[in-house]
């Protein structure tokens, strides 16, 4: 499954293959060098007293930790997009749910599948382009 939600929602709800194009809310980073903290670990460092606008410090370089997802203007990690294209190559069927499908690289997904003679079938309340 290829995502672009930050929620977990897929893997909350039991799925257990899931590609997150636009990372997660539940894991965190450090904006210097990119090294991984489970939520667990940035919540172990406390809350910030009211008020207090600095981010906790990674541990490894003290550079800042800030949220494991991609930011406006930043570009989709390249393993992500790298095995959505692999899924979507490998499908004989490709769901759609609630995208506008404007947005790219993502908006490219469906297009590669139906090259690679997938079946797409978009799902939306509203037409798409």
């Amino acid at each position: 499954m290829v995502t672009q939600n930050v929620d977990g929602l897929h893997r909350r709800a039991g799925s257990t293959d899931v590609t997150e194009l636009h990372g997660s809310l539940t894991t965190f980073r450090c904006a210097e060098q990119g090294h991984d903290f489970p939520l667990h670990s940035v919540l172990a460092l406390g809350v910030p007293e009211a008020g207090e606008m600095t981010p906790p410090a990674c541990e490894t370089c003290g550079g800042p930790i800030r949220p494991g997802v991609v930011w406006f203007g930043e570009t989709l990690p390249p393993a992500a997009m790298e095995h959505a294209y692999h899924l979507v190559e490998a499908a004989d069927v490709v769901l759609l749910v609630g995208t506008s499908s404007v947005v790219y690289p993502a908006a490219g997904l469906p297009e590669h599948a139906r090259a690679m003679g997938a079946s797409v079938v978009e799902i939306n309340p509203a037409s798409t382009p």
